[in-house]
């Protein structure tokens, strides 16, 4: 039977890169947010249908 072995993880470390991954999660929608409020609804969707498409 093979041993599995484990990574070496530092769980302290995981949870700051969680924290600092869903700080920059909020800034980024905070920032898009009040990219639609500035712009017209024509535009805006026109860019949303770009990344969909």
């Amino acid at each position: 039977m093979q041993k599995i072995v484990l990574p070496n993880i530092d769980l302290r470390e995981l949870e700051e890169q969680k924290r600092e991954n869903s700080k920059e999660r909020m800034e980024f929608i905070k920032k898009y947010a009040e990219w639609i409020k500035k712009k017209s609804n024509r535009e805006w969707s026109s860019q949303q249908a770009k990344i969909i498409d």
